[in-house]
């Protein structure tokens, strides 16, 4: 993949991630406060059980905003190739390290490309989604001083070679004649 696919698919991973804990904002908020305000309504509640949804209700509220956020901002900077795109990435990448499975593995995968190919990628962007332009040096060998092997050689002396059918071997005679 090329560094502007990566990109792509970063991009877009993030807004789902934080498009997903807004959607938990919009379920989880309302419904604390909807008890609470069931609570209130109650003459006999405890008088300490309204406060208590309420402030799960703002601690609720203050968790989506903190999970949900910074992706959906790195998401949209690393879509538009914004300047701050790699900052607002690594800021939503330890955000995001928290939620295991999944916040988890988008984390190292962003930071795999924002601190490897992303640095250079976001580096010579000026913010136009066409901007980015890697010398040919670059596609030969993503990791420098790695050996290069040349699938292409390969396959074409495979297929020059001589063939020669060998059948497979019979199975044996189970039927005992």
């Amino acid at each position: 993949m090329t560094p502007q696919d990566h990109n792509k698919v970063i991009g877009i991973m993030h807004l789902i991630y934080g498009g997903f804990n807004a959607l938990m904002m919009l379920i989880f908020v309302p419904f604390f406060l909807a008890i609470g305000g069931i609570a209130a309504s109650d003459p006999t509640a405890p008088a300490g059980l309204t406060a208590i949804f309420g402030f799960f209700g703002a601690l609720m509220l203050a968790l989506a905003l903190l999970f949900g956020l910074p992706p959906i901002l790195a998401g949209y900077a690393m879509l538009k190739r914004r300047r701050w795109a790699k900052t607002a990435g690594v800021i939503a990448a330890c955000v995001e390290s928290i939620s295991m499975p999944f916040g988890t593995a988008l984390c190292v995968y962003t930071l795999w490309f924002l601190l490897g190919q992303g640095e250079q990628f976001h580096r010579a962007g000026d913010g136009h989604a066409g901007a980015f332009r890697p010398s040919p040096q670059d596609w030969r060998s993503p990791l420098p001083g790695a050996s290069t092997f040349d699938w292409e050689a390969q396959r074409a002396r495979r297929s020059e070679r001589q063939r020669e059918y060998v059948p497979p071997p019979q199975p044996p005679d189970w039927r005992g004649q």
